[in-house]
């Protein structure tokens, strides 16, 4: 929001030097000052819009746009466009606050979860769910003898399957 509605203040700074030129050319009296004023205020408004109270001056300021239409009458719609662009900043810069925070909060809980889940994968097995095959017990028929990593070619009918493997 904050960007947004700083945005909006920087481009009125712009408009005020060009009203203020254009109030010296048309009006030989200090009018101008009027201009100045606004795009000084303008841009301070810049560097304090981390106040809550700034949002208030800015409506403020959108109205001395307004009403700077006595001077030239160009002023009237500028200043109600801004007054417009400094709605819409506020307004959805807002919105767009929001919408951020409700990714980060998803963000945050989605990675709270991977990490509950990396803890739950690193916990180490229960001794009695590994099955240990006991001495006096025969080996499964098809199974390689100890310290034989060959692979079992007979099985599948391969060339290998009539050399043996050494032990």
């Amino acid at each position: 929001m904050r960007r947004m509605a700083a945005s909006v203040l920087v481009f009125e700074a712009f408009i005020a030097l060009f009203f203020g030129l254009a109030v010296a050319k048309l009006h030989p009296s200090d009018d101008w000052a009027v201009a100045v004023v606004l795009g000084v205020v303008s841009v301070l408004l810049c560097g304090t819009l981390r106040f809550r109270w700034a949002y208030g001056a800015g409506w403020v300021l959108q109205a001395c746009f307004i009403a700077a239409g006595v001077f030239i009458t160009d002023m009237y719609v500028l200043g109600v466009i801004f007054a417009g662009l400094w709605w819409a900043g506020l307004h959805y810069g807002a919105k767009g606050e929001q919408i951020k925070a409700q990714r980060m909060e998803a963000f945050a809980r989605e990675a709270a979860s991977a990490e509950r889940a990396a803890a739950a994968a690193s916990e180490p097995e229960p001794a009695a769910a590994v099955e240990t095959m006991s001495s006096d017990a025969p080996p499964p028929e098809n199974a390689p003898l100890p310290g034989n990593t060959a692979p079992d070619t007979a099985a599948t009918g391969g060339i290998d399957a009539e050399r043996p493997t050494l032990v």
